[in-house]
């Protein structure tokens, strides 16, 4: 006999916070004039930010019959990267993420950063370029901040909730932590966006020990993840010998290997690199993301911002 569906972590994590109605929507349109440039109302934030956000399905079987796990995501590149917890890449029969518009793809798994980040990256093969998330960053976040979440909780696509930030750092610097959350199982790994539509974090675990508590990886985590944990080179087959700024909005050159394959073809510290392959890059993480899936034996071709200028070259990985 087939149970019930269950889910991962299905006690414990999801999203936030209190349920949003329209009267709540015309409150926050009427005070968005006295707003701070940039913010939005409720119903704008959500409109904004739903493309950026996927679902997650999860498919398998044990001796008890068919079960489903649920989880949650952000679009990270137009290419099909997404930003997901770590937590919730369990290995199923069949592995499935739902865009907003109901379109669905099968997944792969990229890389994945365990411990403090519970964060790993997926890949779908999208027929058409998604919406990507922008990252905020975690010195932006304020006490008494209002937070929105998109997940899939218990399977219900696109759950939207909000919440209230009562601590913008926790957990040793690496969580964020919201009150009045209603968490439910489905929605970790979701992005949790403040009000002008950045994401500021995604979905980590309910605090039991304290009344609709919940706490969520820090952007700014999950940005040291890309540097410290996806970039490092040594963890790839062939290296380029680069590193590159993760924390700002563009993948500048922070680094270059001494006798590397990128010293070797003329990249210098403080380029920025705009494109890897057919890949374009906005940012650090961006090329972080490109690094990871597509470095082998063969040349890449890298296109370089230096002095107001654009150049392009080519760069041969080294076995390590």
């Amino acid at each position: 006999m087939n149970r019930a569906p269950r889910f991962l972590f299905a006690a414990t994590l999801t999203c936030l916070l209190l349920p949003f109605t329209h009267t709540q929507a015309a409150t926050d349109d009427a005070k968005t004039k006295s707003q701070p440039a940039g913010v939005m109302s409720k119903e704008a934030v959500f409109k904004h930010c739903s493309p950026q956000a996927v679902d997650i399905t999860i498919i398998g079987h044990d001796n008890q019959g068919q079960w489903a796990s649920y989880g949650a995501g952000s679009v990270l590149h137009e290419n099909g990267y997404i930003l997901t917890a770590e937590h919730v890449t369990a290995t199923g029969d069949k592995h499935i993420v739902t865009l907003h518009d109901g379109t669905h793809y099968e997944y792969e798994v990229i890389s994945r950063a365990g411990g403090s980040y519970d964060t790993a990256i997926i890949k779908i093969k999208p027929q058409k370029p998604l919406t990507p998330v922008k990252l905020g960053r975690s010195d932006t976040v304020k006490k008494g901040d209002q937070a929105m979440t998109i997940g899939n909780a218990a399977g219900h696509p696109h759950t939207v909730n909000y919440g209230i930030i009562e601590r913008p750092t926790c957990g040793g610097g690496t969580q964020i932590h919201i009150g009045s959350a209603d968490i439910k199982g489905g929605d970790s790994g979701g992005p949790v966006f403040n009000m002008k539509g950045e994401q500021i974090a995604h979905v980590h675990v309910k605090i039991f020990t304290m009344h609709n508590a919940s706490r969520h990886i820090r952007v700014d985590h999950v940005r040291h993840a890309f540097a410290n944990v996806f970039g490092k080179e040594d963890r790839n087959a062939f290296t380029i010998g680069i590193a590159v700024d993760c924390l700002g909005n563009e993948a500048k050159v922070t680094e270059v290997a001494e006798g590397s394959p990128a010293e070797k073809a003329g990249v210098k510290v403080g380029d920025v690199i705009t494109q890897f392959d057919d890949m374009r890059i906005g940012s650090g993480p961006h090329y972080v993301l490109a690094l990871m899936d597509r470095v082998t034996k063969n040349p890449v071709k890298l296109t370089l911002k230096r002095n107001g200028s654009s150049k392009t070259i080519s760069v041969t990985p080294k076995k390590n």
